[in-house]
This record gives structure tokens, C-alpha cells and sequence, in this order.
């Protein structure tokens, strides 16, 4: 979802610059809902990972002649589609071996850990396309904005008056334990009159389970069940979003929500990743301080069998992610 968002700031930028160019988007279709009501794409194609669904998109892309192919982020399975496409300038900042297509003098390098919105906007420079800033787009329509307030209405909660907490991540090793969230949840209805909404993707349903399960409060309602984008619409809503990296950090940022990003760090002592899973490359950017908050720290590694009472180095605290929320309650009063 992050890498997603993180090409609508060229999207703009190209559009801006050309305004009567068209622009098409190949993405996988559990995406495409981030993109409904950006005027500035003409239509959104549907991409598959398998062969054989792939040749079901060749008929919509090859009829058309692009200026640029721009790889703004691809798996090594859309080789397959590369050669159909007809465009004598192809552009990427990727691994070349990964798309043999794109000539070597085509591939933007880097030779320090750069945000991926900015490879992205290093890709549009060498076609002669300046930057429009680095904030990411979602719109929302009146209907949707609606649909949320309703949403809340039913659930016993108003806009700004509750908290959002992502309960999930793309991949088990970013997810902040449940007990954390537990006990975070707990401190939120203590201290606050403050609602709680817990969300995500799929993979986060049973884990808002578990987290409802303990909390046991009419002050909790779950958002898992919503769609991709009646969940950006209620965290449109929310005083704060509270997330690991994952999906709903970017639709935050993207959305200007107050945001307290957990990132989980590695290696034995501790140390802050800034790989291509760090904050320095899929952090916030060019973000107000006062609506995002990055905090590193331990998560539990799920592909070790570890002691139950093995303590980390660096653990994200309860009291920490309390502590950030409370300075952004009390700088929103």
C-alpha cells in the first residue's frame, strides 16, 4: 500500500507540469480503491501477479503508444508484461537485473538510503517533469465523508473523538504485540473520555479480536470488517492514528492525520534499520511534526523460539506510545 501511495506525489507532479497528458496506472486491484477520485490519472489497470490473469491485461495496454513507461515499484513478475507495453523510454529505480528491458543508463541510482517518494521524484526529473512537493494524495468524496460520520454515529463515537489503532501489518515481524495494544488500549479509556477504534487489514482481524476480547468496553468498536476506503474515511476522522508500519501509517500521513508510527528495529543491540525498511526510507517526509511521531524499538521476532522471558534491548513501551499521544492531546486542546 506504502509503495503505492508513494508514486501519487509524481502522478501530481506530472500532470501539474503536462496537463494534457494522459496517465495510466498498472496496479494490483486491492489498490486501485486509493486512487478512486484522483483526477489526475485516466483509468486504472488491473495487474496480476500469475501468467496466465496477466494475459488478460496485454489487450488494454497494447493498443496504446506512452511517451514513458515509469517502474515506479514492481515485483520481478511484470517482465512478462514489459515487452508488451509500447514505449521506446522505459525508466526505473530499481534492481536492472530485476527488468532486463530497462537500459542500465535508465535505471535512477542512489547511493544512500533515499525515501521512496523521492526515488519515485527522481524518475519524473529525468524526464524533465520538477518535483510538486512530496505529500500523498487520497480523495474522499462527500458520500464516503458521510458514511463515516454515520459509521460513528452508530457506534456511539464523534469525529475527533476517538483513537485509531492499527492493529495489523503486511508482515507478522512488524506487528506490535497484542498484549501492548491491550494494555495501551487500557490506558486511553482510563485517562481519557476518548473512544477507541481498532483496525486494519485482513490480517488484523484476529488480532482486534483478541484486543476486544480483553478491553470489553462499549467505548470499542472494530473497523476490520470496512473496506479499504471506508477505513481511510474513518481515519480521516480520528484525533490520533496509532499504527505500525504498515498500510495505514502512509493513508495517515497521506490523510494529515496526528500519526505515532511504530518501527521495529534489528539485530541484537538494538540498532535502528535504515535500510528499505526503515524510517529514513518509508517514514514520514516533509510531515509537520505535529502530525507524526516515529518510534524504534524490539518487537518480538516471530521466527525464533525465544524464552518468554527474554527481555529486549530496545522494546517499544506502552508508557513511550502514551507518552507521544498525550503530547499531541495536549497540544490539540
Amino acid at each position: 500500500m506504502g509503495d503505492t501511495l508513494w508514486g501519487t506525489p509524481s502522478i501530481r507532479a506530472i500532470k501539474k507540469e503536462l496537463p494534457h497528458v494522459s496517465i495510466d496506472v498498472l496496479l494490483q486491484p486491492q489498490w486501485k480503491p486509493l486512487f478512486y477520485g484522483n483526477n489526475n490519472i485516466r483509468r486504472l489497470i488491473s495487474y496480476y501477479p500469475q501468467w496466465y490473469r496477466q494475459l488478460l491485461v496485454l489487450p488494454n495496454i497494447f493498443l496504446t503508444q506512452y511517451d514513458h513507461v515509469l517502474i515506479f515499484h514492481a515485483n520481478k513478475d511484470i517482465r512478462r508484461i514489459l515487452p508488451w507495453l509500447r514505449s521506446e523510454s522505459f525508466w526505473s529505480h530499481q534492481n536492472p537485473e530485476n527488468f532486463p528491458v530497462v537500459p542500465k543508463s535508465q535505471i535512477v541510482q542512489f547511493d544512500k538510503t533515499v525515501h521512496g517518494i523521492l526515488r519515485r521524484i527522481g524518475i519524473i526529473n529525468k524526464i524533465n517533469i520538477p518535483s510538486n512537493g512530496t505529500h500523498m494524495d487520497i480523495f474522499l468524496n462527500d458520500d464516503e465523508r458521510r458514511n463515516a460520520l454515520l459509521f460513528l454515529k452508530q457506534n456511539g463515537m464523534i469525529p475527533k473523538g476517538f483513537i485509531y489503532l492499527n492493529a495489523g501489518g503486511h508482515t507478522p515481524y512488524k506487528r506490535w504485540p497484542v498484549d501492548k495494544f491491550i494494555s495501551l488500549a487500557k490506558t486511553i479509556l482510563q485517562n481519557t473520555s476518548l473512544n477507541i477504534m481498532l483496525g486494519g487489514g485482513p490480517e488484523a482481524v484476529t488480532r482486534a479480536d483478541s484486543i476486544n476480547d480483553q478491553l470489553d468496553s462499549e467505548r470499542v468498536t472494530r473497523a476490520t470488517h470496512c473496506s479499504l476506503r471506508e477505513n481511510c474515511a474513518l481515519i480521516a476522522q480520528a484525533r490520533i492514528l496509532i499504527t505500525p508500519d504498515s498500510g495505514p501509517m502512509h493513508i495517515g500521513f497521506a490523510l494529515k492525520v496526528p500519526t505515532i508510527a511504530l518501527f521495529w528495529t534489528t539485530g541484537s543491540e538494538g540498532k535502528i534499520r535504515n535500510d528499505l525498511n526503515g524510517p529514513e526510507y518509508c517514514g514520514p517526509l516533509e510531515i509537520d511534526k505535529s502530525l507524526s511521531s516515529v518510534l524504534c524499538g524490539d518487537f518480538v521476532d516471530i521466527n525464533r523460539k525465544i524464552d518468554s522471558e527474554k527481555v529486549f534491548p530496545n522494546p517499544i513501551l506502552v508508557e513511550d506510545v502514551w507518552e507521544r499521544a498525550l503530547g499531541i492531546l495536549k497540544s490539540n486542546i
